[in-house]
């Protein structure tokens, strides 16, 4: 069979007429939709706290390309070690070493940091 003929791009359909304007119009109704049947997003109530967290998680991606490689997660054991979950193999390592997490040829890069509260006295307490 002969080749069939490319879809045309959103770009190219945008100013090409009432469809491109007709499909932007119906997805801006469904949006306005979605919000309303959401309702009003409000904002937790603040507990006066300092706002200090730690880090004590890390997931990190080691290879070249989004498309392949491998994922491996790091947990704060306690000030001074981590362990490192890569698949069935679980190892410790010095805190300091966390900082080497910026990638770099095949190097492992922090791709999702896990942060927790620290507890501390609120302003009033002191």
């Amino acid at each position: 069979p002969p080749p069939r003929p490319a879809e045309p791009t959103p770009m190219e359909t945008e100013g090409a007429g009432s469809s491109g304007e007709a499909d932007r119009s119906k997805a801006v109704e469904e949006i306005h939709a979605e919000a309303a049947r959401i309702g009003p997003v409000h904002a937790l109530e603040c507990d006066n706290r300092t706002g200090q967290y730690e880090l004590f998680g890390i997931i990190t991606h080691q290879g070249r390309t989004a498309e392949g490689g491998h994922y491996v997660a790091w947990v704060k054991r306690d000030a001074k070690t981590w362990l490192v979950f890569d698949d069935e193999t679980v190892a410790e390592v010095d805190a300091p070493r966390i900082k080497e997490l910026y990638g770099g040829g095949d190097w492992h890069i922090a791709y999702m940091c896990l942060y927790r509260k620290m507890e501390t006295l609120s302003l009033e307490e002191e």
